[in-house]
């Protein structure tokens, strides 16, 4: 190799004589404190500690640029690596003072100045004097006497350090860096610095001395102008190569090596061929399209930013395959001593957290990776499988009648969604955030797909020829969607222990499913129900899954197995509503699987549902008045009306089928619907219903359906009984405010009958009078309404300094709607 292209180390650079940034560069930016260069410095400072510290045999940091001006070697290129070296090489105590400046900043006085400065001081100073500041305000309460715990505290208060530096960007960035150096040291700061100096020679880049080649720097400046920084798909993509280029080095324990060069092949064609098309097909081509007749300014922008999509979501679909292959191996593999660190890598899929994963994969093996000759022992140590991981995304992709490259879960009916919208399983696996039951439905369908995958023919797959297969595959989708939503599921897989065992689970089912298929010698291309014919004979519980929404769903396989074309489009209607999804068994429980019964009430509920769904935030309160007079205590066992919601705890959800007596109050609400009011619809049924029985239930419940936007007042809808009586909770618990519904209802009256807000006062139960209500009338009379002391449930009323008497809800309303409205404006 050219002696100007060979790897150099930051010492050998400096052998040949000072290092200089030249005037034209930029300030120093590894060290801003904005996130994008948070991660970015977080990253590059980690992997640079790991070669110090030993467990990193080398790191390259590609080419760095300049030519020899002035008796200097003048950076080009390589600016920001070579500052970072500067200064982690002055922190570990390498010698950088040698009379002249060795490294040198021309692009403020004051950075020349700080550099000059800097290494005529000893960095084992600051880190010791930060080091025991750490100690020593472990005992400190008082943070105005703590004492400084980072270094670059500790040189800004020095007498030296001027004034005037603290404006300058470059020393800023420097002094985070500096900061960033010494946390990532962590409790290393005692190892023998010597060593640690040692390995900086295995931190290389590699040198182009544009002198050398004949190249001006004007050239190389506009060469450079129109560059352009490494996207995050970029890194990704070059992280992924580099660990399959290592793995091909590597051997398991039967000396089989874990990757191969055909695979490395095969992972750059489908990278830069099918896969990239997919994503530029889903996320770019329309966008693109549509571009064509605009200014030619905004089609670049547009243009840029559907590229940078397809690249964002790319890059996801690839960490979130890994960390499903790395969780999945740590369920099935460890059931104790697992990683726990790789773990919660593994299990974190949000957008925000993802980019962590193979920062921790990487670091997992750096101490076994630290010895050049080692071999892999799988059954302890977590790889990465890329022959699954392309077999994977293989799996989800294919090209449709049009020719153009679509996901596999497209062709999956709306019914099966995990969301109550038009996005499919896949782009739902794609979204910022991914909830546990998101991931393992996702989980769930690739499973599938595994064990019977699509047939695809360059690509192309034909649903008409396979109709057989994907309604098996529309089946086992929609039935684990059912098992695994969150918000019917009390296993509560949204903890990462339950989650794992339900991932090991989920692999036992699907392994279960291909015994029967095998056993039973059927066929998923020929056979439309295998997925029915499996559920019906199971009956397998599994660890980390709903069991009884599992029931639930072997219930519906053997109904429509009895009778598929009467059963089948009853569920199936039923399931249109998200609401429903795997929670139709309070209507088989009503119905008795009797079919007319089970469309009568399925007809009543959907109707329910829809009719909430129309204005959510007015419509509930209707219901929860037509419940209140049905059935006035239904919210009793739970102390909750139930959230229209996904809550799992408090939702209507988990009325509809958590207790046997939940389930029936609304039984009851739909069988007098049935029997009273039939020709009515859900609309004029509910006010009719409510009308008739307003006068005959309790003053409390007659308070709500005057104003039911009372019931707002209760954040969970949370209601409690105190004291005898009937309270409201902001939140979950009766540890946050409480409002008694009758004294809200006085403060609402004052309201209505336009009252000025000077003249009454509601008291709740965090207030100065707990519970209480006051009113002042036209004499300047008060009227304080508290809760009796003696008598539970009643009331006291207290006028001026006299107490008037205690007096039921019924009482005390009409006695204070009488002075109200005496002072009516």
């Amino acid at each position: 190799m050219n002696d100007s292209l060979k790897k150099y180390s930051f010492n050998e650079l400096l052998k040949q004589g000072r290092i200089r940034i030249p005037k034209i560069q930029r300030d120093y930016a590894q060290g801003r404190e904005i996130p994008k260069v948070n991660e970015i410095r977080k990253d590059f400072v980690h992997t640079l500690l790991l070669v110090v510290k030993g467990k990193r045999p080398a790191t390259e940091l590609d080419f760095v640029y300049g030519s020899n001006q002035n008796n200097a070697f003048e950076l080009l290129d390589g600016q920001q690596r070579l500052t970072t070296l500067f200064l982690l090489h002055w922190m570990l105590g390498v010698e950088l003072d040698n009379k002249t400046p060795v490294f040198t900043y021309e692009t403020r006085n004051t950075s020349h100045e700080f550099c000059e400065e800097l290494v005529k001081h000893k960095a084992i100073d600051f880190i010791q004097e930060a080091l025991s500041n750490v100690d020593s305000n472990k005992e400190i309460k008082d943070e105005r006497n703590k004492k400084p715990e980072y270094p670059s505290l500790i040189i800004k208060n020095r007498d030296w350090f001027k004034w005037e530096w603290r404006h300058d960007p470059t020393i800023l960035s420097m002094l985070v860096m500096l900061d960033a150096i010494f946390k990532e040291m962590k409790d290393d700061w005692g190892m023998d610095l010597n060593i640690c100096r040692n390995y900086l020679e295995n931190i290389t880049f590699h040198l182009l001395n544009l002198g050398e080649f004949g190249l001006s720097n004007e050239l190389f400046i506009k060469m450079n102008a129109r560059g352009k920084q490494l996207s995050d798909f970029d890194k990704l993509k070059s992280t992924l190569e580099e660990e399959l280029q290592i793995q091909q080095k590597e051997v398991n324990k039967q000396r089989n090596v874990l990757a191969s060069a055909e695979d490395e092949k095969n992972w750059r064609n489908l990278m830069d061929g099918a896969w990239i098309d997919f994503f530029w097909d889903k996320y770019s081509r329309e966008t693109i399209l549509n571009t064509e007749s605009m200014s030619p300014g905004d089609r670049k922008i547009e243009r840029l930013q559907a590229a940078l999509k397809a690249e964002l979501q790319f890059k996801k679909l690839l960490l979130r395959l890994i960390a499903l292959q790395l969780f999945e191996d740590i369920a099935l593999q460890f059931s104790e001593n697992k990683p726990e660190e790789l773990a919660v890598a593994a299990y974190e899929l949000n957008e925000s957290k993802i980019d962590n994963l193979m920062l921790v994969y990487i670091d997992s093996l750096n101490t076994l990776r630290s010895n050049e000759h080692h071999e892999i022992d799988t059954t302890n140590t977590l790889t990465l499988n890329f022959k699954k991981l392309i077999e994977d995304i293989n799996l989800l992709i294919y090209k449709d009648d049009n020719d153009l490259y679509n996901e596999i879960s497209s062709l999956l009916p709306k019914i099966s969604h995990i969301d109550a919208n038009d996005k499919s399983l896949f782009d739902s696996f794609l979204e910022e955030k991914v909830p546990n039951d998101v991931e393992l439905t996702f989980y769930a369908m690739l499973l599938f797909l595994r064990m019977f995958p699509a047939q695809k023919l360059s690509w192309h797959f034909d649903k008409n020829a396979h109709a057989s297969w994907l309604k098996n595959f529309e089946d086992w989708v929609r039935f684990t969607r059912n098992v695994l939503l969150n918000d019917n599921n009390n296993q509560r897989i949204d903890k990462i222990e339950k989650s794992l065992d339900a991932t090991q689970s989920l692999k036992n089912m699907v392994g279960d499913l291909a015994d029967f298929v095998k056993n039973q010698g059927l066929d998923v291309e020929k056979d439309k129900i295998i997925i029915k014919k499996f559920l019906k004979s199971s009956n397998n519980k599994y660890q980390g899954l709903d069991n009884r929404s599992l029931e639930e769903e072997r219930e519906k396989a053997r109904l429509i197995l009895d009778d598929s074309a009467a059963w089948e489009p009853c569920f199936d209607t039923v399931e249109q509503h998200w609401y429903l999804w795997g929670q139709v068994r309070c209507l088989l429980k009503w119905s008795g699987d009797k079919l007319d019964l089970f469309k009568r009430y399925s007809d009543k509920l959907l109707q329910l549902l829809k009719y909430i769904d129309k204005d959510p935030k007015n419509n509930i309160l209707t219901f929860y008045s037509a419940m209140l007079v049905s059935t006035p205590y239904y919210w009793k066992d739970r102390k909750c009306l139930f959230l229209y919601n996904k809550d799992r705890y408090l939702g209507l959800k988990r009325y509809l089928r958590d207790k046997d007596t939940y389930e029936s109050d609304i039984k009851v609400l739909l069988d007098v619907w049935i029997e009273k009011y039939a020709s009515l619809d859900v609309a004029e049924f509910l006010k009719s219903f409510v009308a008739s029985k307003k006068t005959h239930v309790e003053q409390w419940i007659q308070c709500v359906l005057e104003y039911p936007f009372l019931l707002d007042k209760a954040g969970f809808k949370t209601i409690y009984n105190q004291n005898g009586h009937v309270v409201l909770a902001q939140k979950k618990t009766e540890n946050s405010h409480c409002f008694d519904i009758i004294l809200v209802y006085l403060e609402n009256y004052c309201k209505h009958q336009a009252i000025e807000e000077s003249k009454y006062k509601f008291y709740d139960s965090k207030s100065d009078y707990a519970h209480a209500f006051e009113f002042i009338d036209n004499t300047n009379t008060t009227y304080l309404v508290t809760w009796a002391k003696e008598e539970q449930g009643k009331y006291s009323i207290q006028k001026g300094e006299t107490l008037l008497n205690e007096c039921s809800a019924e009482e005390l309303l009409q006695f204070m709607k009488e002075i109200i409205d005496k002072n009516t404006l």
